[in-house]
């Protein structure tokens, strides 16, 4: 199973910062997932919410500020409120620090509420350091995955689910995910069960489960055969990987 870094290695440092993600490549993880949306003057930052307020010093909405402006607020977390590595960092940022790891960058398209017009400017920038190998983009919006998809369908694409209404009249998460074509179901650990697991792998979808941090859950998804998890407490899901009912 696979271990991906929610926002970076976030339990212990600012979510989706630079020093986040430095910390995350310090581990031997598999994957890296962050946060996509874009700015006023047009650049791909990596931060959760649209409003910028529960993570950093300030007001208001990440569309209404340049990068330059993102930039100069400072992150909540006490003992890092000065730290350089914890700003706001584009998208670049990010893949000029992993473009030389082995690891997979989750790019999670934040269009659910305000849809920014970012999925060319995503594929560019990844072309840009040759790293389409080593993505996978993702997204409650699946509309937005189609807009990718319709650009460049040979990228690996997940589509995020979090309740029932995410799949609106098919019967499962599987068959709607089927219908969209995509490589993955990213979904929630309260939505999964090991008969949707089954019933993906059987249609060739992998399964990603979110968020998983309780070591009660992390043991469940391992007995579910889940493919790869995203926590917030990369650590600690490699010490349940390792005890011994886990080791191969």
């Amino acid at each position: 199973m696979e271990i991906f870094a929610h926002r970076g290695a976030s339990s212990d440092y600012p979510e989706n910062t630079i020093l986040a993600f430095k910390k995350a490549l310090t581990l031997p993880i598999n994957g890296i997932e962050l946060d996509v949306h874009k700015s006023k003057d047009g650049e791909l930052v990596v931060i959760h919410d649209e409003d910028i307020q529960r993570t950093f010093k300030g007001r208001g909405m990440v569309e209404d500020y340049s990068l330059l402006e993102l930039q100069s607020f400072n992150c909540r977390k006490f003992e890092f409120v000065n730290n350089e590595l914890c700003k706001v960092p584009t998208l670049e940022d990010v893949l000029i620090l992993i473009k030389d790891k082995n690891i997979t960058l989750n790019i999670e398209a934040k269009t659910d509420q305000i849809h920014y017009d970012l999925e060319n400017d995503v594929l560019e920038l990844v072309e840009k350091y040759n790293m389409k190998n080593n993505v996978l983009i993702s997204s409650f919006n699946h509309k937005c995955l189609n807009i990718f998809k319709s650009i460049d369908s040979s990228y690996k694409y997940g589509a995020l689910y979090e309740a029932e209404k995410d799949f609106a009249s098919e019967n499962n998460v599987v068959e709607h995910a089927k219908k969209l074509g995509v490589y993955s179901i990213n979904i929630s650990k309260e939505l999964v069960t090991k008969e949707m697991v089954d019933l993906a792998h059987s249609n060739n979808l992998k399964v990603y489960v979110y968020t998983v941090n309780a070591p009660i859950i992390m043991r469940k998804m391992i007995e579910f055969d889940v493919d790869a998890v995203f926590t917030d407490y990369p650590e600690l899901m490699l010490e349940v990987l390792s005890e011994k009912e886990y080791c191969v």
